[in-house]
């Protein structure tokens, strides 16, 4: 084995317990790779004491008021004068750069928002968080109602005048200023669709969002949807952070200093990120969601947003006449090709395929990297860690293959991440097109994660949380350096949620994840 309970871990675990943020607290020695101990305490923090000592009141109104502010001066700057009315993009960032994405990349990432929309042919719309218009100015039109919500009269006020720039009417359009939780006036029943739409993100917390779909469940018509769109993925925020960490690190930089970048940027992640699972916990809970599609964004681009991003749609009452039960292929099992697929679905020409497991080639190497990363030595530099990446043997499939292959072949493709793997792979199903029957509305039985749980805190990431949390960590190694001496400090404090449980319900210390740089 690789961990040890000595008598200065034990004195450790008694020391943790008594400071007032600490839940539970286990702590091991580890050897790592070069052959050393490692002392590491595992502490399941007190969220109450987080709370009451290092989170101050009006945090969260204070965290909304800032992204409002960030957003409203993206609008006020020389460029805004020159910007398109109906395709304004300022702001639109890419976290790898920090420049402007491309207009053709934002542009398709527009037009394909607003197709996976109109497929559901919505008539009285409610979009929450309608920003400057890049989904109202295209889906109005089509719809007897719009209503459209911004905290930002700043925004508001520059989409006003994008509309009258446009010309036209607008007469099926209103904009109201005010919080997104803001609902209470909207009648029951009166929206068909409810868009969230690239907003989630910014919210302050889980159950910020969660108030919020508790108050838009009740103004949708059965049968109706929420549409959420453009979420960030939490089963993948390991792979992204380190994505972006190997694009902006130099060749030189030890992987250590790496490791390091990538546990911040996930650390102190200001931005909302969630599991598709989170949506099938709430339709286990509330009898009013009757279906739940959680789609990977589809694009041509190979961008943070088609890698990393997927839009849940969450089908509120009556449940679609139409169901596809396919036969079901591993891919784990017999590792089918696109040829193979092609050669299946020409000459067999079935009502339907599926594929479950499929790993996901856009971001295969991310995922490849960030678990390499933790088992590197501490000296490798990141120009031969990468070098070794790239060159790993890559079998996966790009989704957008799959929908090529579909278009080809006149089969609709769907694609889920229902089951929310930590490998970022992928389930779909090929459904044999009928003009007279549609098939975006039917239903499939998509494979889900074995354990749906109740909490819904293990569904999400707490951004407010970020910098408190960094405050008790600070806390922790203040109050062993005051009890302990140098040689009993633990050289690494990891929070946790929870402990990890043996059948006899005391802590599973084998369970427990190895630190950066350890042999498991």
């Amino acid at each position: 084995m690789t961990l040890e309970l000595t008598e200065h871990a034990v004195e450790m675990e008694t020391k943790l317990r008594e400071h007032p943020g600490v839940r539970q607290a286990v702590v091991l020695v580890w050897k790592s790779v070069q052959g050393e101990q490692r002392l590491v305490a595992y502490v399941v923090p007190d969220d109450g004491y987080i709370e009451r000592t290092l989170v101050a009141p009006d945090d969260e109104s204070r965290r909304i008021q800032k992204w409002r502010k960030t957003y409203e001066l993206t609008q006020m700057g020389k460029e805004s004068a020159v910007a398109r009315p109906d395709f304004n993009i300022l702001g639109w960032n890419s976290t790898y750069t920090r420049h402007p994405i491309s207009d053709e990349q934002m542009r398709e990432w527009v037009d394909l928002s607003v197709q996976e929309i109109l497929r559901y042919e919505p008539s009285e719309v409610l979009e929450i968080g309608c920003g400057v218009g890049l989904l109202l100015l295209r889906l109005a039109p089509c719809c007897k109602r719009y209503v459209g919500v911004d905290n930002a009269p700043a925004i508001l006020a520059t989409l006003k005048k994008q509309m009258q720039q446009i010309g036209g009417a607008w007469t099926q359009v209103e904009l109201l200023e005010r919080a997104a939780d803001n609902l209470a006036d909207l009648a029951e029943n009166s929206f068909d669709t409810l868009i969230v739409n690239s907003v989630a993100q910014y919210f302050p917390s889980l159950n910020y969002l969660i108030n919020i779909l508790a108050k838009t469940v009740r103004v949708v018509k059965p049968g109706g949807r929420i549409f959420l769109g453009d979420l960030r993925s939490l089963p993948l925020q390991g792979p992204f952070a380190t994505s972006v960490e190997l694009f902006q690190a130099p060749p030189a930089m030890s992987v250590a200093e790496l490791r390091e970048r990538v546990g911040k940027r996930i650390r102190l992640d200001e931005q909302l990120v969630l599991s598709p699972a989170l949506f099938l916990a709430l339709r286990q809970s509330w009898p009013e969601i009757s279906r739940v599609e959680l789609r990977p964004r589809q694009g041509r681009f190979d961008n943070e947003m088609t890698r990393y991003r997927f839009n849940a749609i969450l089908h509120i009452g009556d449940a679609p006449a139409k169901s596809v039960n396919p036969k079901w292929i591993s891919w784990q099992l017999e590792r089918p090709t696109l040829e193979s697929l092609a050669i299946t679905l020409e000459k067999q020409n079935p009502e339907s395929l599926a594929i479950t497991e499929v790993p996901n080639r856009r971001i295969h190497q991310d995922i490849l990297a960030f678990a390499e990363l933790h088992t590197r030595s501490a000296s490798e530099t990141v120009g031969d860690f990468q070098n070794e990446i790239q060159a790993a043997a890559n079998h996966a499939i790009d989704p957008r293959d799959l929908w090529t292959l579909g278009e080809i072949l006149e089969y609709d493709v769907q694609i889920s991440w229902a089951a929310a793997r930590v490998d970022g792979s992928y389930d779909a199903v090929f459904t044999r097109k009928n003009p007279h029957e549609p098939t975006h509305g039917a239903a499939v039985e998509w494979p889900e994660p074995a354990t749906i749980h109740d909490d819904l805190a293990l569904y999400a990431n707490a951004p407010m949380k970020a910098i408190p949390r960094e405050k008790l960590l600070q806390q922790l190694r203040d109050h062993c350096q005051q009890y302990s001496p140098q040689t009993s400090r633990p050289n690494d404090i990891i929070l946790l949620h929870a402990l990890p449980l043996a059948p006899d319900g005391q802590p599973d210390r084998e369970a427990l994840p190895p630190p950066d740089g350890v042999h498991t």
